[in-house]
Formats: C-alpha cells, sequence, structure tokens
C-alpha cells in the first residue's frame, strides 16, 4: 500500500500542512518537530514525488566542497555545471570546512545546506564526516563522492582518477629524461588518492632498478606552502635529488618558488613535475609538467549518474575510475651535467 503524506503527518502527530513544510525545508517549524515528521517519512519509507516547473522548480544536486585546494574544486564543479545546464539541473554549491561537518546537526545541515528538489549530494571533500551521508539516508538520494579521502562504503558511487597510473607515470617520465635520484613531495598521510600516486612513484623506481631512498619523500598538505617548504628542506640535503615529483600542482608551483628564491633554475638546475593540471599550472613560469586528472569530467559523470539514478535505473558501477594522462610542458628536462 502506498504510504501518503497523511500517513506520515499520523505518524508524527502534526498536520499534513506541517508535515508538508518540514519534508519540503519550508516554513518556520520547531527543529523537534522538523525532526519527528522526517524519521515518521524515513520509518514509512515515504518520499514525495517531484512536481517540477520546469522553469522554476527545476531538480537540484547539492555540491559540498572545502577551501583546501580550490582549483580542484572548480575545475570539478565547472563539469558539473555544464552537465547540469544540459540536462536541466542546478548545482547548488557549498564551501564547508571539516569543523563545521562534526559539529553540525543532521537537522541543520539538512536545513543550511540541502537544496529543495536535490536529487543527490556530490561531495569534494578531503574528508567527509558528520551527517551528509545521515542526511542522505534519511531522505533517500544517493552520495557520490569525489577523489574520496578514504574509500567510503557509505557513498553509494565514488569517481577518483587512476592515481597509482598517474603517480608510475610521472614518475617513469623523469627516469626516461635520465634522473635518478627523484624526490617526491608527499600528500596527507592518510589521503587515498595520494597514497596511490606514492604507491605509483614506488613501482617506477623499483621497475627501473633504483629503488626508493626514504630520505627524498618529503610531507605535504597539497597547499603551496607546504611545497615551499618541502623544497627549503631538499636544499638542504648533502646530495639533492635532481627531479622532484609533488602530489599536487600547488605543491610543484610553491617547490618552484623555492628553488628560484635561492638562484636554482627549473629545470636547468632540478625538474619538477606537479599533478591535476590544473588552470595555474599552464600559465606558471616555467609552465608546469603535470599529471591531468579529468576533474570536469568527473564531475559531468557525478550529474549523469545521478540523473540515471533519480530515473530509477542503477548506477553502472559503484567505483569509478578515469584515466590520466601525462601533460609535458617546460618544468622538467634531463639532468645537469654534474
Amino acid at each position: 500500500m502506498k504510504v501518503t503524506l497523511k500517513d506520515v503527518a499520523a505518524r508524527a502527530g502534526v498536520s499534513e500542512a506541517t508535515a508538508s513544510k518540514a519534508i519540503n525545508g519550508r516554513g518556520d517549524i520547531a527543529e523537534d518537530t522538523r525532526s519527528a515528521v522526517l524519521d515518521a517519512a524515513a520509518e514509512l519509507g515515504y518520499f514525495p514525488a517531484k512536481r517540477l516547473d520546469p522553469i522554476s522548480a527545476r531538480p537540484t544536486i547539492t555540491a559540498i566542497t572545502d577551501a583546501i585546494d580550490p582549483s580542484y574544486g572548480v575545475e570539478v564543479l565547472r563539469g558539473l555545471v555544464e552537465e547540469g545546464d544540459r540536462r536541466g539541473i542546478d548545482i547548488v554549491p557549498h564551501i564547508e570546512s571539516e569543523g563545521v561537518q562534526r559539529a553540525t546537526s543532521p537537522n541543520e545541515w539538512e536545513s543550511k545546506h540541502l537544496a529543495p528538489r536535490s536529487i543527490g549530494i556530490v561531495t569534494m571533500v578531503y574528508r567527509v564526516r558528520g551527517p551528509i551521508f545521515e542526511v542522505a539516508r534519511r531522505r533517500g538520494i544517493p552520495v557520490i563522492a569525489i577523489d574520496p579521502y578514504v574509500m567510503s562504503k557509505d557513498a553509494d558511487v565514488t569517481i577518483s582518477a587512476t592515481n597509482w597510473e598517474g603517480g608510475k607515470t610521472a614518475t617513469e617520465h623523469l627516469i626516461e629524461l635520465g634522473h635518478r635520484r627523484i624526490a617526491l613531495i608527499n600528500g596527507l598521510s592518510e589521503f587515498l588518492p595520494g597514497i596511490e600516486r606514492m604507491h605509483g612513484y614506488r613501482a617506477a623506481l623499483d621497475e627501473a632498478g633504483i629503488g626508493v631512498d626514504n630520505d627524498l619523500i618529503f610531507p605535504g598538505r597539497y597547499t603551496f606552502g607546504s611545497g615551499f617548504d618541502a623544497a627549503e628542506e631538499i636544499m638542504r640535503l648533502s646530495e639533492p635529488p635532481t627531479a622532484v615529483f609533488a602530489l599536487s600542482d600547488r605543491m610543484a608551483l610553491g617547490a618552484i618558488r623555492a628553488f628560484e628564491s635561492h638562484g636554482i633554475r627549473v629545470p636547468g638546475d632540478i625538474s619538477v613535475i606537479g599533478f591535476d593540471n590544473s588552470p595555474g599550472a599552464e600559465l606558471a613560469t616555467p609552465a608546469l609538467t603535470t599529471i591531468a586528472q579529468p576533474l570536469s569530467d568527473m564531475g559531468r559523470l557525478a550529474v549523469r549518474t545521478l540523473r540515471d539514478i533519480a530515473a530509477g535505473h542503477s548506477a553502472t558501477s559503484t567505483r569509478i575510475k578515469l584515466v590520466t594522462s601525462l601533460v609535458v610542458r617546460s618544468s622538467t628536462g634531463s639532468p645537469p651535467s654534474r
């Protein structure tokens, strides 16, 4: 028997009008009343049909990003918006810090962040914490995690890049140029894409018979400043490397700034390669050699996947990887003669 709004209202002990406002996120409703209605809807399996005005009431996708690497989020968001426009879906972005995620209650998060008529949530954050998954389950909408910090069992679909292959390709490019001492500027120690890139770096060195020198691995945080700091440490080595692989473009650009501030030429004295192919990579001086992630394509695929799920189709895969590629520019070259 089909569950109706009247059933939900009776279960929650409120009027149908109040139940409708609570479910649709409208009106000034007490937090405990709203919670009771949403809990009743979840218990009864009630999810309202979407009656959409094609102009003023298009379906929406809620996109959550953070400020750790804005260029990364902007590229994914561009793909979301472009595909959303093609499909008649509005993208509603929110920038949210990790602390806000932890501190916010599910009802408060839903009220502040979940867009009306949302057919799904796309996360582009290093850590997905707090109420996001609880809200999604309660509303019966899927969550897609882009390049997730860890492979979360809670996300309905994850979309990421071939990070291991990309890390290996970056390192092989430097080896093919003749480099043997290749430093790595690592990322956050538990960030899954970074771990995969590091393993690709290790695999390339091992396959080339070079082996991994742990003294050439430096910590980073995917920021310009951490790349700068890592380069300062690299320059203090008694036998510095001839090349550096940074696990993000921002760290690579920070490293180049540090090297050049000490009169070390890139790529004349040291080669640097990044990862992401972010918008600033091509415009840098020298233009940055990097591994391109199909960031906009990730966003486009997320929209198509959510649209298909909303139409009643199953996702073709729950773990999707898009292919990375090497983009050779001006920041890498042969090692200097010594």
